[in-house]
């Protein structure tokens, strides 16, 4: 996967967001697409893992890896405004 491939889906996300804030609120949509976010990486961890002993360093993966990217995109909109 290519940084270019990585950016590209995630702007398809972000385009979905803003034509749904057209009839949402954006604080509604951030929660619900983390909640997508969240069950999507569930539904990938139990398609792929599923172990009860490797759940939490799952969700400490996930929760890092948010952390990560949250970090990132702030950086680079309050320096460029725009992720």
């Amino acid at each position: 996967m290519q940084e270019s491939d990585f950016r590209e889906v995630a702007d398809e996300f972000i385009h979905l967001a803003n034509d749904l804030s057209e009839e949402w609120a954006m604080p509604f949509l951030s929660a619900a697409f983390m909640y997508a976010a969240a069950w999507y990486n569930t539904h990938f961890f139990f398609e792929s893992d599923g172990a009860s002993d490797n759940q939490l360093a799952a969700v400490d993966y996930y929760c890092e890896q948010y952390r990560k990217m949250l970090m990132e995109c702030m950086h680079d909109f309050s320096t460029t405004g725009k992720p």
